[in-house]
């Protein structure tokens, strides 16, 4: 692979060489007014504002089949003026002078007139006229300037001014003014005899353009299939990250709990996350994760404000460009750019505020349901009904921990109290609420403050965009907070007529503190505890969590001096914060050089460097460090405790690093001559993607003097021992020592992509890449495989059969067919190692993770995509739709092999996966008025996922129905992240759970036989979409999303007891529902309270329960995502202080939702696989002002 690098490199520098040796020999042609071939008047406009920084208004189709002789850059030292003279008028266009480099182009209405003699509102001396003036505006009350003005049927025209005003001289018989601006409804206004009118335009549908990264293309040109999100649907809402961005906006893109896919998932093992691309540079997201060490994809980091649009390429014929990453989908972000006019100035600000969590979601019991459940276990516990004192004294000595409740019980057995005064103290902890009168203390509101500046200019020869980020989050902890500053500069230099230079910069800096691993976070401090055990005093002062310490246990505290087992959450949420520090940097520059007017040579190169730094410093008074150094405690020979492991502080330290960089040499042609029109690329593309990480952890660590204890006695430390405390004294290799990793990806790429259209209906297009990397294997067979597409599309709508029917706009047919891939970026072709360290011998080990694998290769993913582009009703209605199956093989699975060759399983290309869908989108546009508008976007889409080959069975139920979620166990022909469940047969006379075995019959006994697992349906979404409301009336806007996940099932609320009640997670309304004697096994699923020490308690009876189909609900849900109102302040109020716009906006969002499960249960708060209820997903409250200069 290095020698593909480096020839790689070499060809591209004589490639550089040779493209710049003719672009010097251009350079240097004379500067004289010469004749060249016909080129489009469309790309001479395109070389007029790269030169001078003009910037052109006109409808859609005015240019189509125009062409010029003029050379540019051959005038390059004439007025603008003249040069747009030489281009336009022998095309029959004229051009309206605007203001500050900006001009409108119209067609010429009569021919061989003069067209110098011409100004607006220019009149004849015989003519007898009058003069009509008035405002032009949009709906939304705003001024349009360069609104072009022309009598119908005669030659005379004006423009508006930056105000929007205009005046017109006409003759007294004229009959209407037709009022034309690009981006508008063009409109007739009949004359009467008003000499003044105000003329309010309607937008329209403009073509829409699509970038791909590589190119950028029109829409209506495009034979793939592509979604479009654009600014101005950005500004309607708070976004704070490009997760919220994507989600809704986008059909066929599915961002569910945390994860986005783009058509379902193709992959078992490798990377399942899209490409992101910026501004043409596919950005690498790549790091370790700290807790499995395994290498994890992030969603980029971007100021939403700086978006100017996303394109999604779902299909082949879109995507395949990115060869074997595309088979996820590649989302395309493009960044803003600097317009012509004067220097914009924006700022911005929004504070939002979360309201503190409401636990009443968690439908924990509450204090009297628990003592309900206590006086059950009691009443019936066969031993205790048998002899109290002596069922009393071995629950106090060997059942662990015992709270208040079963503690009453207790004393009530041992004779120390009465039963009138266990019912009066268990009254008394009915009446407590732990939840609501104590935990809420220790939160706060989460609150965030994001602010953004940002600055832009282009003049004729330069344009330069910066911008500026800064955000400030507080979590419900007192102790996490997040703060992150974002850099983004980007300039563009056009160094001489020939040449153009870009350049920028992005750098992201983090801050963050929060509660690590081994702190008492805030999910652990709301399931600790029970409603009726308090954690402060009637005065106020902490109290102790409760512990599960045995007389005995807790005795050896005290007689060996040992360090106190007390938990004390005020305290204990300060302790072992992890600080993350995070600097994120992209750097970028392109060349692009004009060979020929069709003929363009680009050069880019992009380098990235992430560098991440966690530390910790676990406190020596946190119960984590304390019970550590209890557990290494021991008796010398002397009868002293003495400690194995240093005493004080630990420290640990992740560092996570990241360096890439991209080199690209491409080629683009762009050539139009008569009706045909050819598009295409060439290139090639080197990239280097590199990944390490380190962890250290220094033990009796001074954060002063920067000192810590080396440890010597490695080998007896990992290898383990029991403290005098009863706990295990051991330390974990990943954990508690020293590890770094490594991972480098080469890859080489040369490619291709054309597109011919013919008359503007019939497109065809093809793509072809080839992918050489260091992650394939040795067979050469597999090493040059190309990635191919082709597609075509046709615009029915422009055919002369359809003129006729005046309300169909748009329809356009298009189809694809090609080939896309995709890799692990952990998998190689050679044997894959792990090192470690023996805990025995302390001698460095080895273990095979895989053996070699000469045939790995990329997997690959089959796309065929039929779709439909349409637009009706003067664009009121435009919307498109696409099926299409994605049939991907060669994935990497574990496959089981003949344990001859020295393995029983190897990672082979030997998967097969399949996803079939429907994407539907609609865009209406409802109520179209001066004063009032509303606009409505539909969009759903359906993917069908199914496993079609794999060899690796799950070797137990149990293994396949608990794993269901994590994606490791799966079965051929069912989806590839399904649930699976116990086929339940209710309860027997006994209240135990039962299953139907493989012959039918109810068994209350382990099976273990996977054949067992019943399917319960698909964990993700089989349909998801949004519905987007925007209505404006006069100044004020009003938006809405719905977002929607239907069809797939989880688990719902469950709970087993067993042995005693102190469980805070004990269901509400389950104690009414228990089995409590024979006969109720007719009434209730709910098996028995089982007893501590129970003959028939058996391990398998609360997965039966918990994990049976019984329990299986529907996952569906609609969630109000946001809902927002933006107010525009008028132009009369803010122009006195020379602001060009200003906004105040309020949204909220996740305010509602509705369920199918009937449980009251979010399936956004919840895990889906293991039936558990996590902390509510809150409302959010915000406000925000947008303000332009």
């Amino acid at each position: 692979m290095r020698i593909c690098t480096r020839q790689s490199l070499r060809g591209s520098l004589y490639l550089c060489v040779l493209l710049l040796t003719s672009v010097c020999a251009f350079a240097q042609e004379g500067r004289v007014v010469r004749t060249a071939a016909a080129i489009p008047v469309k790309y001479a406009l395109d070389r007029v504002t790269a030169i001078y920084g003009t910037t052109f208004m006109y409808e859609g189709d005015l240019l189509k089949n125009r062409t010029t002789n003029v050379v540019v850059e051959a005038l390059k030292d004439r007025p603008v003026e003249e040069v747009l003279k030489r281009i336009l008028y022998p095309a029959e266009l004229l051009f309206l002078y605007v203001d500050k480099n900006h001009y409108t182009i119209v067609a010429r209405q009569q021919k061989g007139k003069k067209v110098e003699t011409l100004a607006p509102g220019a009149i004849a001396a015989d003519e007898d006229l009058r003069t009509i003036s008035g405002l032009v505006k949009d709906k939304s009350e705003t001024p349009l300037p360069g609104v072009t003005i022309q009598l119908e049927g005669g030659r005379k025209w004006a423009v508006t001014d930056n105000s929007g005003y205009y005046i017109i001289a006409v003759p007294m018989n004229a009959q209407a003014l037709i009022f034309t601006y690009a981006g508008m409804e063009r409109k007739r206004v009949p004359l009467g005899p008003a000499a003044s009118m105000n003329i309010y335009l309607e937008s329209k549908t403009l073509d829409e353009v699509v970038v791909t990264g590589y190119q950028t293309l029109s829409k209506e040109r495009a034979t793939g299939a592509f979604s479009t999100v654009k600014a101005a649907d950005l500004e309607k809402r708070r976004i704070s990250s490009l997760s919220q961005v994507l989600e809704g906006n986008l059909p066929g893109l599915v961002s569910y709990n945390g994860s986005i896919s783009v058509r379902g998932t193709s992959t078992f093992m490798a990377n399942s996350a899209p490409l992101y691309v910026i501004d043409g540079f596919p950005v690498e997201n790549t790091y370790y994760d700290i807790s499995t060490g395994a290498l994890r994809e992030s969603v980029p980091n971007i100021n939403p404000e700086d978006i100017e649009n996303i394109t999604v390429l779902k299909d082949a014929a879109a995507a395949s460009i990115y060869g074997a990453r595309a088979a996820n989908g590649v989302i395309v972000v493009t960044t803003k750019k600097a317009k012509a006019g004067t220097t914009r100035l924006h700022f911005s600000g929004d504070f939002a505020v979360k309201p503190k969590y409401d636990l009443s979601y968690l439908r924990r019991a509450s204090a009297s349901e628990l003592i309900d459940l206590t006086y059950n276990y009691f009443d019936n516990d066969p031993a205790y009904k048998a002899n109290p004192l002596q069922e009393a004294n071995r629950l106090r000595n060997y059942a662990g921990a015992i709270t208040p409740a079963v503690d009453i019980m207790l004393q009530l057995a041992e004779g120390k109290i009465t039963r009138d005064q266990a019912d009066a103290g268990m009254d008394k902890l009915r009446g407590m609420d732990l939840y609501n009168n104590q935990l809420l203390k220790l939160l706060r509101p989460a609150a965030n403050q994001q602010y953004n500046l940002s600055l832009s200019k282009a003049t004729a020869g330069n344009a330069f965009n910066f911008s500026a980020t800064f955000r400030n989050d507080q979590g419900y902890q007192r102790s996490d907070n997040n703060k992150s500053l974002g850099l983004n500069f980007r300039n563009v230099l056009s160094v001489n007529k020939w040449l153009t230079a870009e350049a920028g910069v992005f750098l992201n800096y983090g801050d963050s503190k929060g509660p690590g691993s081994d702190a008492i976070s805030l999910t652990s401090m709301i399931n600790g505890q029970l409603p009726f055990e308090p954690i402060f005093d009637a005065n106020g002062n902490p109290l102790p969590l409760r512990n599960s310490l045995l007389p005995d246990e807790a005795a050896d505290y005290k007689k060996y001096n040992l360090y106190s087992p007390d938990r004390i959450l005020q305290d204990e949420q300060n302790y072992n914060q992890v600080r993350q520090l995070d600097i994120k940097t992209r750097a970028y520059g392109k060349l692009n050089a004009r060979i020929r007017p069709w003929l363009t040579y680009e050069g880019m190169f992009q380098y990235e460097k992430n560098n991440g730094k966690s530390e910790q410093l676990l406190n020596a008074e946190s119960y984590y460090m304390r019970d550590k150094m209890n557990s290494f405690t021991y008796l010398d020979t002397k009868g002293n405790v003495a400690n194995k492991f240093p005493q004080g502080n630990g420290f640990r330290t992740f560092n996570n690093y990241l360096r890439a960089y991209t080199l690209r040499n491409q080629v683009n042609l762009n050539k139009s001559f008569d009706k045909h029109e050819i598009v295409a690329i060439a290139g090639s593309e080197t990239r280097e993607v590199k990944n390490n990480r380190d962890f250290m952890a220094m033990w009796g660590y001074d954060p002063l003097t920067l000192q810590y204890v080396p440890i010597n006695n490695v080998t007896e430390l990992m290898t383990g021992m029991t403290g005098l405390n009863r706990h295990q004294g051991r330390l974990y290799s990943y954990k508690d020592l020293l590890t770094k990793g490594e991972v480098i990806n080469r890859y080489f790429s040369f490619y291709g992509n054309a597109s011919y259209t013919y008359d503007d209906k019939y497109m065809v297009s093809g793509s072809i890449r080839y992918d050489l990397s260091n992650l394939f294997g040795t067979n050469p067979a597999y090493q040059y495989r190309p990635l191919w597409s082709a597609g075509g599309s046709w615009i029915m709508s422009k055919e002369k059969f359809m003129e006729h029917i005046s309300w169909i706009n748009l329809l356009k047919l298009r189809a694809s067919y090609g080939i896309n891939g995709n890799v692990s970026k952990e998998s190689g072709p050679f044997m894959t190692v792990t090192y470690g360290l023996n805990t025995l011998t302390n001698n460095q080990t080895g273990s095979i993770k895989s053996p070699p694998n000469p045939n790995l290769r990329w997997e690959r993913t089959t796309t065929t995509n039929f779709g439909v582009d349409f637009a009706i009703l003067k664009d009121r209605l435009s919307g498109a739709i696409d099926v299409y199956q994605k049939k991907s093989d060669d994935l990497l699975t574990t496959v089981t092999i003949d344990p001859a060759l020295g393995f029983a399983s190897a990672i082979l290309n030997n998967g097969a996966m399949q996803n079939n869908g429907v994407e539907l989108m609609l865009k209406g546009q409802i109520i179209r008025q001066r004063k009032f508008g509303w606009d409505v976007t539909i969009n759903g889409a359906f993917n069908k996922n199914k496993v079609t080959r794999v060899d690796l069975k799950p070797g137990t139920a149990s293994a396949l129905i608990s794993d269901g979620d994590a994606g490791t166990n799966f079965l051929q022909g069912k989806p590839y992240k399904s649930l699976y469940s116990y086929p339940y047969a209710g309860l027997n006379n006994y209240g135990e759970p039962m299953i139907y075995g493989l012959d039918g019959v109810a068994v209350n006994a382990a099976v273990t036989n996977p054949d067992i697992a019943r399917y319960s349906g698909s964990l993700v979404p089989v349909f998801s979409g949004a519905l987007i409301n925007n209505i404006s009336w006069r100044n004020f806007q009003f938006s809405f999303m719905f977002v929607y996940h239907l069809g797939n099932m989880m688990r719902g609320d469950a709970t087993v007891i067993g042995n005693l009640p102190n469980n805070a997670d004990v269901i509400s309304g389950v104690a009414d529902k228990v089995w409590k004697q024979p006969g109720d096994e007719l009434y209730t699923n709910v098996p028995r309270i089982s007893w501590e020490y129970d003959p028939r308690k058996a391990s398998f009876r609360s997965a039966y329960y918990r994990y049976g189909d019984q329990n299986v609900v529907s996952a569906s849900y609609i969630k109000a995502r946001n809902l927002a109102l933006t107010y525009t302040l008028p132009k009369q109020w803010i122009k006195k202080i020379k602001v060009a716009d200003a906004r105040v906006r309020f949204q909220a969002d996740n305010l509602f939702y509705i369920g199918f499960n009937g449980q009251g249960i979010d399936p956004e708060a919840w895990g889906l696989r293991s039936g558990g209820r996590y902390l509510p997903v809150m409302p959010a409250y915000n406000a925000g002002f947008n303000i332009t200069l």
